[in-house]
């Protein structure tokens, strides 16, 4: 009888375990959200630029080598005519979103409400709503103004470096 009782026991103990091993794991469904994220670019941006500061440029010519100041001195010809070209304008920034297809939808309807040109850019982990090609910063106040009534109250200006 408890040869029988131990043989029942183990008997559903395998039964168990071979119907959890049956069982398919739940597979994992692609976000909507993030479709767009593969195909994306973030260093296609040609806005983006780097700032040094007076002091990190300071800092670097003291340990730098005779040959590195030298080369550093005189700053080649594109190098030049890239700055002479370049301008600035203010946009206001009034959206981030870590989803490409929201910042899409917000930035279009925004540009039809507005009449504005709006621009998406990727900063990690964000994709940056801005709007405006302003000359000054008054027009680029008054477009903030416009969209506080539209219920971006949390916008602000931006400076940014344009080269055609």
């Amino acid at each position: 009888m408890r040869k029988r009782g131990l043989f029942i026991c183990l008997l559903l103990c395998l039964s168990i375990l071979a119907g959890c091993g049956l069982k398919p794991w739940k597979t994992t469904e692609d976000d909507p959200r993030t479709k767009g994220e593969d195909q994306f670019d973030p260093l296609a941006f040609p806005q983006d630029r780097v700032i040094v500061t007076e002091m990190g440029a300071q800092n670097k010519e003291q340990g730098s080598t005779e040959f590195e100041k030298e080369n550093r001195l005189g700053p080649n010809r594109s190098e030049v005519e890239e700055s002479f070209f370049s301008f600035t304008v203010y946009r206001v920034q009034f959206f981030a979103t870590k989803y490409p297809d929201q910042a899409a939808q917000v930035a279009e309807s925004v540009a039809e409400q507005l009449s504005q040109k709006t621009y998406i850019e990727y900063k990690t982990p964000y994709y940056w709503v801005r709007v405006g090609d302003c000359e000054t910063r008054e027009e680029a106040d008054y477009l903030q103004r416009r969209l506080n009534k539209l219920g971006y109250e949390e916008s602000w200006v931006v400076e940014v470096e344009i080269k055609p």
